[in-house]
């Protein structure tokens, strides 16, 4: 297919090319419409008011000279920050340390990366003069000592380094119509590859799905452009079956809407997206046609028009409904107590894991009560353990049915002991449902002799309450809780805390 690409298409009109680079202009560039600024960098006022009388007021390709002034290193990489549009620099070397200037340099190449700025050093000590390979590596275009800065060596040096930063400017503009045009043909021709590329796969898969339902479909506009009707072109032997019909009543007949509409109500305006857009659907939709009652249909432009591919995949999707069904069921079965019928520790910790991100989010609190039975070893050691079991499901069951709300969870934590995860409830909510749960626990009457407390079981509970934050981690509300609970315990229990 890609050999069959128009020459057209490979060839780049070189003369439309060859005008645009004539035509890239620095003009372009917002910099070149302002004045040249020139950065003066020295520790001395005195350097700055001389550097300024003897440029003096002249203009260079039509446009004057505007001059900054940094006083060290560290100030002059902030008026660069603040200015990318510097054209010269005239930079001392050596102002709060000996190469604060060769710093500079380095910092306005490798950091700011900007090379079109011209750097030129200067010292007032001869002697200081870097080594060759130094200029060299920091990319600095000129060196010169003070003494040498004659008024008319001086207009010459900046009118020189002008020039080569507008020839910089000029070469950059070009550059970027270069690559910027480069670029746009590449895309272009890339594009229309990957059209005709897509078109080749669509029909190489239209002729060889027989197995499939195939139907090829021609849009039909009105006078404006609107599409308002499909004419069918083509169908393969399954979709004649499928009809009842002959090829011949099917070929070149008009698809009643009426037949979209019954599959899904929007599927013609979907049809018509896909052919002004180009861009594919795929779907599975339950319908009772024959014997089977899933299918999937994947539908791709062609030209201006549908290439659709039908496909039975009932016994897939019964799979799945079943593969899912279970996969619910074991994750319910994995988040559950095996004896008390409640969520467990698992199931809690995951909870309070989303809770807490989401009530951080919207800065909305969470408490939560945890909560044991009293002195349960010594119910277990007189009763029995399976005695001690069916207590324990009992209260979790009731505990279960008196927290109703549905973003509420019960949970056993361990053992004997119970949590309760309460979003969005502030510490009055929380201390309701504690009381709500304690006077539960006290209907049920289950019969305690060797409790210390009453003669009936009772519960101790500790409750916290939190605004969560992305800072603080949810273990935090445990432990409060916790403490909450250790407390209500030495306070003699068979009560609540906060």
């Amino acid at each position: 297919m890609i050999a069959m690409i128009d020459d057209d298409l490979l060839f780049i009109d070189e003369i439309e090319f060859a005008d645009e680079i004539a035509q890239a202009s620095p003009v372009d560039n917002p910099q070149t419409l302002e004045p040249w600024k020139i950065l003066i960098v020295d520790d001395e006022v005195e350097i700055h008011n001389i550097t300024r009388l003897s440029l003096g007021d002249f203009t260079y390709d039509n446009k004057k000279l505007e001059f900054l002034s940094a006083y060290s290193g560290k100030e002059a990489r902030q008026v660069m920050i603040d200015n990318p549009d510097v054209a010269v620099t005239l930079l001392d070397v050596i102002m709060e340390s000996d190469d604060a200037g060769l710093i500079t340099a380095k910092y306005i190449r490798e950091i700011l990366q900007n090379r079109a700025i011209r750097i030129i050093l200067r010292t007032g000590q001869p002697g200081q003069v870097p080594e060759r390979q130094v200029i060299v590596d920091y990319d600095i275009d000129d060196y010169k000592t003070k003494t040498e800065f004659t008024s008319q060596k001086l207009f010459t040096t900046v009118i020189t380094a002008l020039r080569s930063y507008k020839a910089y400017i000029e070469l950059a503009s070009i550059n970027n119509k270069l690559e910027q045009r480069v670029e746009e043909r590449t895309i272009k021709l890339q594009n229309e590859i990957d059209r005709r590329k897509e078109a080749e796969d669509i029909l190489y898969g239209v002729l060889n799905s027989s197995l499939d339902g195939i139907v090829a479909l021609k849009a039909v506009r009105e006078s404006t452009g609107y599409i308002q009707d499909f004419r069918c072109l083509m169908v393969n032997p399954i979709i004649i079956k499928a009809f009842g019909k002959s090829r011949e009543d099917l070929i070149g007949k008009l698809v009643p809407k009426e037949l979209f509409t019954l599959l899904e109500p929007d599927l013609f305006d979907r049809f018509v997206t896909i052919v002004e857009t180009g861009k594919p659907l795929e779907r599975d939709f339950h319908y009772q046609w024959g014997k089977s009652c899933w299918y999937q249909f994947a539908v791709v432009k062609l030209e201006d028009g549908l290439a659709i591919t039908v496909r039975d995949i009932t016994t897939r999707k019964q799979t799945e409904l079943a593969l899912k069904d279970a996969n619910q069921k074991l994750e319910v079965l994995v988040n559950l107590d095996g004896l008390t019928k409640v969520a467990n520790r698992r199931c809690f910790d995951a909870r309070l894991n989303e809770e807490w991100k989401r009530l951080a989010r919207d800065e909305q609190l969470l408490s939560i009560i945890l909560f044991d039975l009293d002195f349960f070893k010594f119910y277990n050691d007189f009763y029995g353990h399976l005695a001690g079991d069916d207590c324990l499901t009992q209260i979790a069951q009731t505990i279960h049915q008196t927290v109703d709300r549905a973003g509420d969870l019960v949970a056993r934590y361990g053992g004997e002991e119970f949590v309760v995860l309460l979003p969005n409830t502030d510490l009055d909510g929380a201390i309701s449902v504690a009381e709500r749960i304690q006077q539960a626990v006290q209907d049920l009457a289950i019969p305690h002799q060797q409790s210390k407390v009453k003669s009936t079981v009772t519960i101790s509970l500790g409750i916290a309450s939190i605004l969560p934050t992305i800072e603080v981690r949810p273990n935090t509300l445990i432990d409060q809780a916790d403490q909450a609970l250790y407390r209500a315990k030495q306070q003699g229990r068979d009560r609540f805390h906060l």
